[in-house]
């Protein structure tokens, strides 16, 4: 069976008819020759449409209950503010506010939903998944940072 040649772009070559792996004649026959393949979608590299984002357990990160509720005592105590905000920013740039807020006035992802809802904040640009996986991403760069200054 025979099929059109598409590694030329030019008229001529659209309208030969041809084996793409021995075609003399097009060469000969065409003075707009390129010699370039002709693009395709799938050969151009695409960018992740989603992106992969931490969803380990408590368990993964070595943080138990008793580890969870300090840490939750020591962001809301504010004497490590700055700590807890530089923690939000390593784990995800986008949401660090949201994670903060939700940490240092114990919200929940839906009563932030609930504020997003009533106008008084942006809405979330993540799922409650995400959100939450974050989150405990977040306390675990906190835990290490704590740790390393000996708390």
């Amino acid at each position: 069976m025979r099929r059109k040649c598409d590694t030329c772009l030019c008229r001529t070559c659209l309208a030969v008819c041809c084996d793409r792996k021995n075609c003399t004649g097009k060469k000969e026959s065409c003075e707009r020759y390129s010699g370039f393949r002709q693009l395709s979608i799938f050969d151009t590299p695409q960018e992740p449409q989603c992106y992969s984002v931490p969803r380990h357990s408590w368990q993964y990160y070595g943080i138990s209950k008793e580890r969870y509720r300090q840490l939750t005592e020591y962001i809301q105590s504010g004497r490590y503010a700055a700590l807890a905000s530089q923690a939000a920013h390593t784990a995800n740039e986008t949401i660090a506010e949201y994670i903060l807020l939700s940490v240092t006035q114990n919200k929940s992802y839906d009563a932030l939903r609930m504020k997003w809802e009533l106008k008084e904040m942006e809405r979330i640009p993540y799922c409650r998944t995400d959100f939450y996986g974050i989150r405990r991403y977040f306390f675990s760069i906190f835990d290490k940072e704590l740790r390393r200054i000996g708390k």
